[in-house]
């Protein structure tokens, strides 16, 4: 009887040590093992950022017209230039035009009155109605007026002079509206930029937005002369002058919105391996279109490594041989280039300066490169590179001359206008695909500073489209910089490689021989503690 006593007390005890085992590993072990092997996932704003990317994108554009022909009704002007600018439906990017009309004072019409030309004009008025950004003035001249000869003329700041051919406010009404939307603000160049940030397959390419570069925080430029005879050429060429006169005054208008690094570098006994083709008649060398893509690529690998994020800008000076000078560039038609340089798309460009060696001379013979003309050719092709439309002129409109700017003030609201639209689509795009992309991989760590630069992207894109919809150009653009910065620091952060994530099954291919040796003893002895004390509550009923 003792016996039996103690042997039942001995499987109560196991039945009792096995179910508080049992009870421990699922009550404690279990989520302990859940919490401390949980993936860190900061919280992220996702349906805000699904919100941005279907946002409608408005800019607003601020237009005084200020009439010098008394005749014409300046109310019912201003109502068709708003017609006429509000007639196209927009679905996705909404232009918001505020017209407003008015006489000129006094003061105005003695600067008209004593204007020796347009462009003293232009600058009379530009100093008397000042010049804030993104608000944009339409003179109307009296009719047949002598200073302009085209029916309009762009000045270098923001005022438009027209010309009217007539009093008609319907014609005229159509006019300003035209020259404001096509030339000032150039809606189509906005609208090329979001349906190219957004990736739309659509999109049929074009020559400008083949040949220039996205938007991006900052541009390095290399001024690069290459002598590849300088035995027979001592080349000299003041490159710091050159960039002092000439492209700080360009450079300047862009430089609180993106930043430029300049150097230059100088290239001897280096060529171009192509050799250019001849002509027998005159004696001169040549390169025609097909020749010039097979010429860069030699050159490049000898320009030096590129180290920096930002875009790679490369600009030449080619210095013939001896054999090869005169050496031109042909185009399609046969003529050779006025500028006798090439350009190519998101690289640069090369100018090609022929040197003559008198006969009898001494050697090297000096050689002095004209400055000026290189600068005119590289700051063309920069336009070009940097997403800014040239200036077509035509009978019915001309442009004033930029001189040493390079660059027009109401130039510089379009480039910031088309970038700040391209810098907010590119924003909301990359969040989303980051978000796709956590979403779809659900053990990617999510660190903090990830989440602060998310957060801070997308609180940058709201602040951005508020201020472009209150016309505040220089703002949105800085705050649409600020959310692509942190926008893609957040996308390319190192530590989202999914490759550095085990899949969900090799994680249980990991975890199953670790813990079923041991969940297999646990179990069994759970099961017959169970059985046990079931059995006993059985007895004792019986």
């Amino acid at each position: 009887m003792g016996k039996d006593l103690s042997e039942e007390q001995e499987k109560n005890t196991q039945a009792y040590a096995a179910l508080g085992i049992g009870l421990i590993c699922v009550i404690v072990g279990l989520p302990l093992w859940w919490k401390t092997t949980e993936v860190y996932r900061v919280p992220l704003p996702y349906e805000e950022i699904t919100t941005l990317a279907a946002t409608k994108i408005e800019y607003q554009v601020n237009v005084e017209v200020i009439s010098f022909a008394g005749s014409i009704d300046l109310s019912q002007l201003s109502k068709e230039v708003q017609t006429s600018l509000s007639s196209e439906k927009r679905k996705t990017l909404i232009p918001t035009y505020r017209i407003s009309a008015r006489e000129p004072v006094n003061e105005e019409l003695v600067m008209l009155k004593v204007a020796s030309s347009i462009k003293d004009l232009d600058r009379k008025l530009t100093s008397h109605l000042g010049d804030e950004r993104n608000k944009y003035f339409v003179v109307l001249l009296k009719e047949k007026s002598k200073l302009i000869t085209t029916r309009t003329f762009i000045g270098c700041n923001r005022i438009t002079f027209l010309n009217p051919a007539d009093q008609d406010v319907a014609t005229l009404g159509r006019a300003v509206s035209s020259v404001l939307k096509d030339v000032i603000v150039r809606e189509a160049a906005v609208k090329k930029s979001l349906i190219a940030a957004k990736g739309a397959r659509s999109l049929k390419p074009d020559k400008e937005s083949m040949r220039s570069l996205r938007s991006t925080p900052g541009y390095d430029m290399t001024f690069t002369l290459v002598n590849p005879q300088p035995d027979i050429l001592d080349v000299q060429w003041d490159v710091k002058a050159g960039i002092g006169a000439y492209l700080k005054p360009f450079l300047s208008k862009l430089d609180a919105f993106a930043d430029f690094t300049l150097t230059s570098q100088v290239l001897y006994f280096t060529g171009l391996v192509r050799r250019p083709q001849r002509n027998t008649v005159t004696g001169d060398s040549f390169y025609t279109e097909q020749d010039l893509p097979h010429l860069i690529t030699p050159l490049e690998s000898k320009l030096g490594s590129h180290t920096s994020n930002n875009p790679a800008l490369n600009f030449l000076v080619y210095i013939p041989t001896r054999d090869q000078s005169p050496l031109y560039v042909k185009d399609k038609s046969d003529k050779a280039v006025a500028s006798n340089a090439f350009f190519s798309p998101r690289w640069g460009g090369i100018w090609i300066s022929n040197a003559e060696v008198p006969p009898n001379s001494s050697l090297p013979h000096p050689v002095n490169v004209d400055v000026r003309k290189m600068m005119e050719v590289f700051i063309t092709q920069m336009r070009m590179l940097l997403n800014l439309q040239a200036q077509v002129a035509s009978v019915d409109l001309s442009f004033a001359d930029l001189e040493n700017q390079g660059i027009t003030a109401w130039e510089v609201d379009a480039w910031l206008r088309s970038f700040c639209v391209e810098n907010i689509a590119t924003s909301a795009g990359t969040l989303s695909s980051l978000a796709q992309l956590l979403g779809e991989i659900g053990n990617i760590v999510i660190k903090d500073d990830i989440g602060t630069e998310v957060k801070s992207s997308v609180a940058a894109i709201r602040e951005s489209l508020r201020q472009l919809a209150e016309g505040q150009l220089e703002e949105a653009f800085l705050s649409s910089k600020k959310a692509l910065i942190a926008s893609e620091k957040a996308f390319f952060d190192p530590s989202l490689l999914e490759l550095l994530y085990f899949p969900e099954d090799q994680k249980f291919a990991i975890y199953i021989p670790l813990f079923l040796p041991i969940s297999i003893p646990v179990f069994t002895s759970l099961v017959q503690a169970v059985k046990w004390f079931r059995s006993r509550r059985k007895q004792k009923k019986e």
